[in-house]
């Protein structure tokens, strides 16, 4: 084995070049269409986005939020405006609204490449012929057709601009490190963006910079001029958020989620427990019954969860964020993960890069473990590409143990990786539109359309806001690029609360068991079809089954 080479001799750029082609066709392939229709989420940063480009206002009136309202959960706006240029471009669509989260992801793959040679200086490398193998190659070969990277950047979400701008920020920190001073003034910006970006990242990359600050404490010190003026430049860029964060409004979405306080069943046992054993005098109950110790148990189960390997490998059917009969991370991955594991310290990597990388995988799963819904892959999203990274240390040692058939193992590696590539490919492209389309909720602007046709025919539209028709108002903002100026003219929206309802010209979003009546069109759920309407267009998943129902009073 041989020293890392700092620079790539011309066959290794042609793969480079090759990779980034391959991320690219994973991202941006079928962009408009797959995901088969604009998620919840989609359709209010695309409608706020074109809000906020025709009138600098969201659909509640607020000029230029740093907090986007939306479903009353109050996130960061910073993706919205990311994607205002884009919907100015394209109008108001999928595309548009996903643009530049492939964008910003498809520039983290280049990012990974980088921030793993600046990690990994000093790690050993193999040479195949004349070119090398190195960790930083290996990885962002896996991290380029990551199954779970590639869904998720594939979504108009703000998630991926700041994970993108967390793997920005610790490129041009280490290249700071690495004795390039003025990469820290980058660092300390795209690290405040990150911040800006999404809420789980808000405890993320405070505590990662911890990490980078105790780890390389001299280096800051001997640089304190740098880091002062960094220190400013990241305050100002994460001040909107920070001048929020303690808000109210801005805590709504970590209530919300929060899994300790929507856990009411589980305390409500442990407390019953507890009070059997201070009945019957039980002091080893008492210590071990009680709140601190059963939340400590709750939070540690959900942590675990995101570590479960099942979970991580496999797919049960129908989970969030997978495509079907694949896990988040490729099988082959497993073994080689676990190879990684056991010979990390074996590979040349200094110890400092070997514990900040255990300590970003620590970190990364917090978000996760304090909130409902555990495990969520869109909530430890952060945790990439530390998969890929022991993945490719397990490969290394593979392979280099196969000293004389290198190339056989080589070619075989590749075959293996290009069949799960592939079958990853026609289970995203093909299996999620025919068979999850249920999970963006498809159908709903099928049926706007169908409805369109007809409802001057009738007094009302009455469309139900449960089930597949969750939000269903903003869908009907977002399909009709119904105009923000006249929107807001006539009140905008009150509440984005989950029951709460909309009226918009002589359409109804709310129940529907109390607005019966003739003269009414009904958009609904099928298990909401009474006897008495006659179903005039049934809406179909992609899949054929009955999505919504449009019917009418018989």
């Amino acid at each position: 084995m041989n020293k890392l080479k700092t620079a790539c001799l011309p066959a290794g750029r042609v793969l480079l070049i090759i990779i980034f082609i391959l991320a690219l066709f994973f991202r941006f392939f079928n962009l408009s269409s797959i995901p088969p229709q604009p998620t919840v989420d989609e359709v209010s940063i695309g409608y706020n986005a074109y809000s906020i480009l025709k009138t600098g206002a969201d659909e509640y009136g607020n000029k230029f939020p740093i907090l986007l309202r939306a479903y009353d959960d109050y996130r960061p706006a910073l993706y919205v405006y990311l994607a205002v240029p884009f919907v100015g471009l394209f109008g108001l669509n999928p595309l548009a609204v996903r643009l530049p989260s492939v964008i910003l992801s498809t520039l983290s793959v280049i990012a990974v490449y980088f921030l793993i040679k600046e990690l990994a200086i000093g790690a050993k490398s193999i040479r195949l012929g004349k070119s090398q193998l190195d960790l930083s190659f290996v990885t962002t070969c896996l991290f380029a057709i990551s199954p779970w990277h590639i869904y998720i950047s594939r979504l108009g979400h703000e998630v991926n601009a700041s994970f993108s701008f967390l793997i920005f920020g610790l490129l041009f920190f280490l290249r700071f490190i690495n004795k390039q001073k003025w990469n820290l003034y980058l660092s300390a910006l795209f690290f405040g963006l990150s911040f800006n970006s999404y809420q789980s990242t808000k405890l993320v990359a405070p505590l990662i910079l911890a990490v980078l600050a105790i780890l390389h404490f001299k280096t800051l010190i001997a640089n304190k001029k740098t880091v002062i003026i960094s220190a400013i430049i990241g305050f100002i860029v994460a001040l909107p958020i920070l001048s929020t964060s303690f808000d109210q409004n801005a805590l709504i979405r970590f209530k919300a989620t929060n899994l300790l306080e929507y856990s009411v069943d589980y305390f409500k046992i442990q407390k019953e427990r507890l009070d059997e054993n201070r009945a019957k005098g039980d002091l080893v109950g008492v210590l071990f019954d009680n709140r601190k110790v059963a939340s400590g148990l709750l939070i540690s189960k959900a942590y675990l969860s995101h570590l479960n390997p099942q979970w991580l490998f496999l797919n049960e059917g129908g989970e969030q964020f997978k495509a079907p009969a694949l896990g988040l991370l490729y099988l082959f991955e497993l073994p080689l993960s676990i190879l990684g594991l056991l010979f990390l310290t074996r590979t040349g990597i200094p110890t400092k890069t070997v514990i900040f990388i255990f300590a970003w995988s620590v970190i990364a799963i917090i978000p996760g473990a304090i909130t409902t819904g555990y495990a969520h892959p869109m909530r430890i999203f952060s945790i990439l590409p530390v998969p890929q990274i022991f993945a490719a240390v397990g490969f290394l040692i593979f392979i280099n143990y196969f000293q004389k058939f290198r190339p056989v193992v080589l070619a075989g590696s590749v075959f293996v990786a290009f069949i799960f590539a592939l079958w990853f490919f026609h289970s995203y492209f093909t299996l999620v539109p025919r068979e999850l389309s249920s999970h963006f909720q498809y159908g709903i602007l099928n049926a706007f359309a169908r409805a369109e046709k007809i409802e001057d025919r009738y007094e009302k539209v009455v469309v139900s806001n449960t089930d597949r028709l969750f939000e269903s108002y903003m869908f009907y903002l977002y399909y009709k690029r119904y105009d923000p100026e006249l929107y807001q003219k006539i009140g905008g929206t009150v509440s984005g609360g989950f029951a709460e309802e909309h009226r918009i010209d002589n359409y109804v979003f709310g129940r529907v068991d109390d607005k019966i009546s003739k003269n009414t069109l009904y958009i609904i759920n099928p298990h909401e079809e009474k006897e008495f309407m006659r179903v005039l267009y049934r809406i179909p998943y992609l899949n054929g089954e009955t999505a919504l129902l449009v019917a009418e009073i018989k």
